[in-house]
């Protein structure tokens, strides 16, 4: 037996072998959990050890092309610029993965208003919850209707229909979902007509909706120029790198320039989070 299961372990291709040793890797993390719920937010079909391998790779091909580039470099330039590319080909990955999220999420919310007025339409025309959620699931646009297709899924297994839009609102991080979900477990209990509370809901996630569209246009002058403030000193630093190697190359030669690079870095970081808070304004 223990020669089967030897066998047989190497006659397993590489790349399942390193989607296994990917998935040990990720079980029991914490940050795993959060993946995967991107992972759904985004409708990607990876595993966790798929996710695990992809981000090695990265790091791998970014860490490389670092390298190419700065062939014939100084060892200390080499070295950095390699775990430099390392580090970033490890970041990018996940920088992607929230990147799609948040847009497959937004168009979400975009739609949503739309869908809930349908779902009321079809209450008013004398179909039940079910099958008003099973013609927005048909006439949706996407990523709604796939969405709506994945609660009904569940709903048709057994579980509450309220407890799969429950879980749908959660998997969108959708925050007007969770208020439509509320409405329609509070009608469900206490009676009401849930037909009027939808569209009311609808008309309320529009005027939000409309209210963040005007407030994204008046600070748009501010996204602005945080994003010129950031790119300015990494395209002066590029510049210099190939205009006036050995003015720049002072920065990690000598310690004052490396506590200077270091600094620099840091405030760099704050900066852009401070600039973020003041132009990132919730509705």
């Amino acid at each position: 037996m223990a020669v089967d299961q030897k066998a047989k372990s190497e006659l397993t291709p590489l790349s399942e072998q390193l989607i296994g040793f990917g998935e040990r890797q990720m079980q029991g993390r914490a940050s795993t959990k959060s993946t995967m719920a991107l992972m759904a937010r985004a409708d990607l079909p990876f595993r966790a050890g798929e996710w695990f391998v992809l981000r090695g790779i990265a790091a791998v091909v970014v860490a490389a092309l670092v390298l190419f580039l700065f062939r014939g470099s100084e060892p200390v330039l080499l070295l950095l610029g390699g775990g430099v590319g390392a580090v970033v080909g490890l970041v990018l990955p996940m920088l992607v993965l929230r990147l799609l999220a948040g847009r497959r999420a937004a168009a979400f919310e975009a739609v949503l208003p739309d869908v809930l007025t349908l779902v009321s339409t079809s209450l008013r025309s004398g179909f039940g919850l079910a099958q008003a959620l099973d013609a927005v699931a048909r006439d949706a646009a996407e990523p709604a209707a796939k969405e709506f297709s994945r609660a009904l899924a569940e709903a048709r297994i057994g579980t509450d229909i309220s407890d799969a839009l429950e879980h749908m609102a959660a998997r969108m991080n959708s925050t007007s979902m969770r208020w439509a979900v509320m409405a329609i477990r509070i009608q469900r209990e206490v009676g009401g007509n849930l037909a009027d509370t939808l569209h009311t809901t609808a008309t309320t996630l529009k005027e939000r909706e409309s209210l963040g569209r005007q407030v994204r246009a008046l600070s748009a002058e501010g996204r602005l120029s945080a994003y010129i403030l950031v790119a300015l000193p990494i395209g002066i630093f590029i510049y210099m790198l190939y205009g006036n190697y050995a003015y720049i190359s002072l920065l990690w030669q000598e310690p004052l320039g490396i506590a200077m690079l270091v600094g620099g870095v840091v405030m760099m970081g704050l900066g852009m989070l401070w600039m973020n808070k003041i132009v990132k304004i919730e509705v």
